[in-house]
């Protein structure tokens, strides 16, 4: 479009820094300025306008409107100036960059220095302008994901790069109600529908994603529990295997393997303090592999002294009494120097109790021979407890198997091997090994708030684990999408300094790694400030808290007052997105999930009637 052939709807009357002042000419009333090949609104604050600056058009965002008293107003007329009765209507305006032509190709530069000169004349922008400027760069053309349409005209596309997206995480923020399940729903149905090979993982809080996948293919479900016990007597009939295309209707009930947490995720659940606590338990998961749960539902070790062929046993109990404790430090030293032979299966996750008291407990008398001392034991016992109590709290052990029983191949590799295989089965396997599907679902609807932080922060944990071990070449491009991301992803401040926090790790350097995180929550202030840092696009529904709200200000660089002034006001189903992806700051309506995930709200009216 030539700017010659547009109609002029003002002109610049003062230059204050980045701060453009416009006088409308008298025939525009501030409602729309339309021309032949668009329409674009000048008629509130955050409406954009262009300005004819030779070889380029200076492009701004209308902040201000307001009338001038009478004596200073122009009429259109050339040449004269009339005092009328009429105020004048006046915009304020700040550049925020502007198009210029590349050949045949229309580019837009966000760089705010570039400003039109005294008298230049205000103008429309057409539809193709606002999609130069709302557009994507010319690389990603043929790799972009369609999110809606301009909030203003509902005309224009609103369109991101994948690569700019992801690449470097995305946040998904907004209150409970105002669509940001859709919005994920959304981006990850068009991922899958138009790249083939994609590798999604959602964390599911509520169950409300598989409703938003059926008649795709190669989706699978995973509800971490238990398998329930079937309503109807079913003996006789053989499974039905789930069909080619995902109905929601055959998912996979899944328990984690307790060591499957791994060496350093199993710190993690289990908090222990740094003095005493957390080398007992250190020696406790070093020693996992040399003892068993015997027939008596008692932990023993064994080790058979030649010439003898019986093995001797010795009992590790999780308490502080005195009988059998004369050869303790014996069996305690054999067990940090690894010199008993290992059992072939896991021990049950209650071995970890005995074996922190064991370790824990001990004193040596001045006789230099060892005792189980109550005071050391004390040290100790509120870490047993803990073990103890999730033991036998059914919410966790629904989620967490702690029976033990699983092969140990070898000592060296048993940590590894078990997180590795876990991580596959969750996450996905390594690039270039087989995998039967590209989005799975990891629906955690049973697993209770007070063990989310732990479970879902120790799952992290050991992708984290697998992720760096890998290398960047052999990890597949995945994409997290953490839903809920509060209840996990806590604030570090409000946690325990033990804690290993793996998903800063992943927010940090995960992008390296081809890992990239989808951060959805509807309290930005209580997540983890690191990664909301890390995070390079936003995309922000209505927000009402000003913790929330200051949460996103102090994260966004350069932070706009005017876009982040607008959030609060934001009608259901509207979104502002900004950062990399983004030339500009966008307001945009976001497109409706087909099919929707299961996240509406209730008919109270309806069903009540």
């Amino acid at each position: 479009m030539s700017i010659e052939t547009v109609d002029s709807i003002g002109y610049v009357v003062a230059l204050e820094g980045t701060k453009i002042r416009v006088n409308l000419l008298e025939g525009h009333k501030g409602q729309l300025a339309a021309h032949r090949l668009g329409v674009s609104s000048v008629s509130q604050p955050g409406d954009l306008i262009g300005f004819d600056a030779g070889t380029s058009l200076v492009i701004a965002r209308v902040t201000d409107m307001a009338f001038v008293d009478p004596d200073k107003a122009h009429t259109s007329n050339v040449g004269t100036m009339n005092v009328t009765d009429t105020p004048l209507r006046q915009l304020i305006a700040y550049s925020i960059g502007y198009v210029y032509q590349d050949g045949e190709n229309q580019k837009f530069v966000s760089e705010s220095w570039k400003l039109p000169t005294l008298g230049a004349k205000a103008i429309p922008l057409s539809s193709d302008y606002l999609e130069t400027i709302y557009g994507v760069n010319e690389d990603e053309k043929a790799s972009t994901i369609e999110l809606g349409r301009d909030s203003r005209t509902r005309t224009t596309k609103v369109n991101a790069g994948l690569n700019s997206l992801l690449s470097r995480h995305l946040a998904v923020l907004g209150s409970t109600g105002y669509g940001k399940s859709n919005f994920n729903a959304l981006l990850s149905q068009r991922i899958l529908n138009k790249f083939k090979k994609s590798r999604l993982v959602i964390f599911d809080i509520n169950g409300e994603y598989a409703d938003a996948f059926i008649g795709h293919n190669r989706i699978k479900e995973t509800i971490l529990g238990s398998i329930p016990p079937p309503t109807t007597n079913s003996a006789g009939f053989p499974p039905v295997p789930p069909p080619i295309k995902f109905d929601g209707k055959h998912p996979i009930y899944h328990q984690i393997p307790y060591q499957a947490f791994g060496y350093a995720g199993l710190i993690k659940l289990l908090r222990p303090s740094d003095k005493t606590q957390l080398p007992a338990l250190r020696n406790a998961l070093k020693s996992l592999h040399m003892v068993m749960k015997a027939q008596d539902g008692n932990i023993w070790t064994k080790e058979t002294i030649p010439p003898s062929t019986e093995p001797n046993w010795f009992q590790l109990v999780d308490d502080c009494r005195q009988e059998g404790q004369e050869h303790l430090n014996q069996w305690l030293t054999k067990l940090r120097s690894n010199s008993i032979p290992y059992f072939q299966q896991w021990p049950p996750f209650k071995a970890i109790a005995n074996l922190v008291a064991e370790f824990g407990c001990q004193a040596f008398t001045p006789n230099g021979t060892s005792k189980r001392d109550a005071f050391s034991y004390g040290n100790v016992l509120p870490l047993v407890k803990i073990i103890q109590q999730l033991v036998d709290d059914p919410r966790f052990n629904n989620i967490v198997n702690l029976n033990g029983g699983q092969t140990i191949n070898s000592p060296l590799l048993m940590w590894d091997e078990e997180v590795e295989k876990e991580v596959d089965y969750i996450f996905g396997k390594k690039s270039g090994e087989s995998q039967d599907w590209d989005v799975h679902i990891i629906n955690l609807k049973n697993i209770a708030n007070d063990h989310a932080p732990m479970i879902l922060g120790s799952l992290l944990e050991m992708y984290s684990d697998v992720l760096f071990k890998r290398g960047q070449e052999q990890n597949y491009p995945t994409m997290l999408l953490l839903e809920e991301a509060h209840h996990y992803l806590r604030d570090p401040f409000s946690e325990e300094s033990t804690q290993l926090k793996a998903y800063e790790r992943l927010a940090k350097e995960g992008r390296k790694f081809n890992c990239s995180l989808l951060v959805s929550t509807q309290r930005p202030s209580e997540l983890s400030s690191t990664v909301l840092a890390m995070c390079s696009n936003w995309i922000s529904l209505r927000l009402t808290n000003e913790r929330d709200i200051n949460a996103l200000r102090h994260a966004i660089e350069n932070g706009n007052e005017h876009t982040l002034s607008e959030i609060s006001g934001l009608p259901r189903g509207d979104a502002i997105g900004f950062g990399s992806a983004f030339n500009i700051p966008i307001r945009f309506s976001i497109d409706k999930a087909n099919p929707k995930p299961k996240s509406s709200d209730a008919a109270f009216a309806s069903i009540w009637s």
